[in-house]
């Protein structure tokens, strides 16, 4: 029983270097090391992007993000791990935070008058195989589900003042405590 649960704490662990690595390589758009938590296959990938499209494999998200290397500046998350948890080779991680960035080029990639901020509040769920995609077991990002949060004061329908946002606390919920991604 005791390397059972080694086991799955060393799967846990992998789990939120993928899911760092996944934050960190948005920090200034690192196309390379965002790369590197997916599948490499189109019908492997399946991402619902905060921009409320999907995309299918790790390829169109890489034209997505060198799109937005022309007009966007990214900067470092501010992620709260929400839950954890794996069950053989299946995993699932769910987090939420802000999300720092600005428009600073038109389409065409001419600078605009001032930088547009477009800082967004999410929440995400990403689930991982332990398959690579080519046959290793290997742990990989299968599909990523993003969306914006309300504000963080915003009072849930069917609740109170108490379960804003900003009084559990980014990560917590009404029984455990989050814990901030640190790169």
């Amino acid at each position: 029983m005791q390397n059972q649960a080694n086991g799955q704490a060393e799967d846990v662990e992998q789990l939120l270097k993928l899911h760092r690595d996944w934050y960190f390589s948005n920090y200034n758009i690192n196309i390379e090391l965002m790369r590197t938590v997916f599948p490499p296959k189109r019908d492997q990938f399946l991402m619902f992007n905060l921009n409320d499209h999907p995309y299918f494999g790790v390829d169109e998200l890489d034209a997505l993000w060198s799109f937005y290397a022309r007009t966007d500046r990214w900067g470092l998350c501010e992620d709260h791990v929400i839950r954890v948890d794996v069950s053989g080779d299946m995993g699932y991680i769910v987090s939420e935070g802000i999300y720092p960035s600005w428009v600073i080029k038109d389409d065409e990639g001419n600078l605009l008058p001032e930088e547009v901020d477009a800082t967004f509040r999410y929440r995400s769920t990403e689930i991982y195989k332990r398959d690579d995609g080519e046959g290793g077991a290997e742990w990989k990002m299968w599909h990523f589900h993003c969306s914006t949060r309300p504000e963080d004061d915003a009072v849930p329908d069917a609740k109170t003042a108490e379960d804003t946002s900003r009084r559990r606390g980014l990560g917590n919920t009404p029984d455990s405590q989050g814990t901030l991604v640190e790169y």
